[in-house]
């Protein structure tokens, strides 16, 4: 027997042994996020001497000093840090035990969040949402589309199961497994009735004549667009409104001159009957426009959800 315990030790770790709980882990998480005590507390809906109690227990286990206390409140150690980033690994995969778990009992029903730029959303996204309306009636599907960094961070926090955009610039790509599909094509958008589309033949040599409508200043499609024109020996836009809603790009192309870039599926969308009864246009063009190639994205070892394998297996099967 005692050489059976000296084989199998007991299971857990020293510091569950030593007390670690959830509680522990949920308040250093929220100091990371707040750097204040009254507001870590506030997160964990206990008092302010409740948490520093549960703040010098957590020290107590580890070992180790874990935050000092400043007069702008508190400022995690290495060690704090750290302890930290785990706890917060460790509740999200609660939370995703949680929710796979409910999925399973209901049946693979469950939520899917989704992150996607704005040309795969339309290319992909949506071909998957129709089919999953027929095979998988009890998932119910988020779609968030913003810029590929933002859905990077979205991905890494959970709050997105899986995105298709391109690798976040500032982050360390081993964080995720990426399937690349392609480039993605840009084409240039007018209202129907634009000058350009009734002599396409100078449309190049006229296209400084408009207006432009460009994404801000060092976003991906304009940096896109501008090093396209430069590289034809062209000058960039002068006249132009600079914003990030796709909304206010597309109504500025069809009550003005305006010329605007979006991805070319959503270009053709647009100008077929089904998107706004052909009042959007596409420009033919001597130049090839496209932005660097995006991908299917997850975190790598994090395991998806059974809903969000199959909504994964239906965006994967699209392209």
């Amino acid at each position: 027997m005692t050489s059976e315990r000296r084989l199998f030790p007991p299971s857990g770790s020293q510091l569950t042994r030593r007390g670690l709980k959830m509680s522990h882990l949920r308040l250093f998480d929220g100091l990371a996020q707040t750097g204040q005590i009254s507001a870590a507390a506030a997160m964990l809906a206990i008092s302010q001497p409740a948490a520093s109690r549960l703040a010098a227990e957590a020290e107590r286990i580890t070992g180790a000093r874990l935050y000092e206390r400043t007069s702008h409140g508190i400022v995690l150690t290495p060690a704090g840090r750290a302890f930290a980033n785990r706890a917060g690994r460790m509740l999200l995969e609660v939370a995703e035990t949680e929710r796979e778990l409910s999925e399973i009992l209901k049946g693979n029903a469950g939520t899917v969040n989704i992150g996607s730029v704005t040309g795969p959303a339309v290319e992909h996204v949506l071909p998957a949402i129709r089919q999953a309306r027929v095979h998988l009636p009890r998932i119910t599907v988020n779609v968030e589309v913003s810029t590929s960094d933002v859905l990077g961070e979205a991905l890494i926090e959970g709050k997105l199961d899986f995105i298709l955009a391109r690798l976040p610039a500032r982050r360390d790509p081993r964080q995720f497994e990426a399937h690349f599909i392609g480039p993605e094509p840009i084409s240039l958008i007018v209202r129907q009735g634009h000058p350009l589309l009734r002599r396409p033949e100078h449309t190049m040599r006229r296209l400084m004549e408009f207006d432009w409508v460009l994404p801000q200043e060092g976003a991906l499609l304009r940096s896109t667009i501008e090093a396209a024109l430069l590289a034809q020996g062209m000058s960039l836009p002068v006249k132009m409104l600079n914003t990030s809603s796709f909304l206010l790009t597309l109504v500025t192309v069809n009550q003005t001159n305006a010329i605007a870039p979006v991805a070319t599926s959503v270009a053709r969308f647009f100008a077929s009957q089904s998107g706004m009864n052909s009042a959007i246009g596409e420009l033919a063009l001597d130049m090839r426009l496209e932005v660097p190639p995006y991908a299917l994205i997850t975190i790598t070892g994090r395991e998806l959800t059974p809903a969000a394998k199959a909504m994964y297996s239906l965006v994967a099967g699209s392209v």
